[in-house]
């Protein structure tokens, strides 16, 4: 790390530290920080949002960035902070994407891998289908494709492919060897145990989001597991035909959040497994609810959708 991003990493670690203290009192302060760090780079659409964001009490997003702050330990999210904020220039997303710097021309701001092939979920329309199967990528491919992506400014990293998490001494070894990324891993609840939270606690920058439509129950134990250690996750969810009516409702919303997750992504390709697909009526009506509900509750909400999303105009990421 350069000796500039070092100095604000410390400026990061010290606004969490004063957050910490009373997030109530202190949030809205932060935004002199913000203001320091991004100064005009912030465009006046964004720099109002943020503003907003972190004087209104009542705001979702004010509420959500609160409960981190509540819900999470301390070293993990400066962890967490600093990656995305330093070393994935955070801040510098609407400057840079104006710039053209975000295209899907240039290195992507995320990367999705897929560890291990082949894979037993059998998603109509997945690539395994169509290209043939890949050999499993064996630790020293995904660093060096970890270190190339690194070069080119990507620092969040995305593990997928039905249970990455069954490789778990690999993928720990490769968060605890990039610290300066953020690792996100779709999994099944049965991958949330104590020992792998341990692990979580201990690298600090990687969270699990919990496929809740594969064993419900479990999810729910898995979720305990991770509030308790006081770790970030989110969850799952594939949108199907049979699904439709419930998923991305209020109550849906409400029982995500008083499980302690942070954020919930709809799949509605479906991304995994063999269920019928959700109509295009259906899928409509998610995507408008998901919509409303990104103005009014505390939760980060992403959806695969077939078509225009509100991610349109966000950075794209890539696959390996």
């Amino acid at each position: 790390m350069s000796l500039p991003a070092r100095l604000r990493a410390f400026g990061v670690a010290r606004a969490l530290d004063y957050l910490e203290r009373d997030p109530d009192a202190n949030l809205p302060k932060l935004m002199d920080w913000v203001d320091k760090y991004a100064g005009g780079r912030l465009a006046p659409p964004y720099g109002d949002l943020f503003h907003q964001i972190m004087t209104d009490p009542d705001n979702n997003w004010h509420r959500l960035i609160k409960s981190l702050y509540t819900d999470i330990d301390n070293r993990v999210l400066k962890k967490l902070f600093e990656n995305f904020i330093i070393h994935g220039r955070l801040l510098e997303w609407p400057e840079r994407n104006a710039a053209g710097e975000l295209d899907q021309d240039r290195a992507p701001w995320a990367v999705i891998i897929d560890p291990s092939f082949p894979c037993a979920m059998d998603c109509a329309g997945c690539g395994a289908s169509i290209y043939g199967v890949r050999p499993s990528m064996e630790f020293d491919r995904l660093d060096e494709e970890i270190e190339m992506r690194k070069a080119g400014g990507c620092h969040l990293f995305i593990f997928s492919g039905g249970n990455p998490l069954a490789r778990q001494e690999e993928i720990i070894a490769l968060c605890n060897k990039h610290t300066d990324c953020v690792f996100a891993a779709f999994t099944p609840p049965a991958s949330i145990t104590p020992a792998l939270c341990e692990d979580l606690l201990r690298v600090g920058n990687l969270f699990p989001a919990i496929q809740v439509d594969v064993d419900p129950e479990d999810a729910m134990r898995a979720a305990g597991l991770l509030r308790r250690d006081r770790l970030p996750f989110g969850v799952a969810c594939r949108c199907t035909a049979e699904n439709a009516e419930r998923v991305a409702t209020e109550a849906y919303y409400d029982r995500v959040i008083t499980t302690g997750a942070k954020f919930c992504w709809f799949f509605s390709c479906p991304a995994y497994g063999t269920a019928p697909p959700a109509s295009a009526e259906q899928l409509t009506d998610i995507h408008r609810r998901v919509r409303a509900f990104r103005r009014t509750k505390p939760l980060l909400t992403l959806d695969f959708w077939d078509g225009p999303s509100p991610s349109a105009a966000a950075p794209k990421g890539g696959n390996i």
